[in-house]
């Protein structure tokens, strides 16, 4: 856990129309001690390809079969490192 570190998970499914305006609205905040774990949860249009394009070192693409919104977010918080959880 690394202190006022905040995870900001983002489960994401078939939602290549508007991952990129909910990424950049993470970038664009002025507090920029964060991660953004993006869980595809098997979408099959091109989130993956969206989130991808993005350079942000803090941004992180976890790829995983589909298994709803709930086992996206439990897969987010296995793989959060922050102290508090968005």
């Amino acid at each position: 856990m690394q202190p006022g570190l905040v995870s900001i998970m983002m489960p994401a499914y078939n939602a290549e129309k508007f991952i990129a305006e909910a990424i950049e609205s993470v970038l664009t905040q002025t507090y920029q001690q964060w991660e953004l774990l993006v869980v595809n949860d098997g979408s099959t249009d091109n989130t993956a390809a969206v989130v991808a394009g993005f350079t942000d070192p803090r941004l992180k693409l976890i790829e995983k079969e589909n298994g709803g919104e709930a086992s996206a977010r439990n897969l987010a918080l296995e793989h959060s490192q922050g102290e508090f959880i968005a």
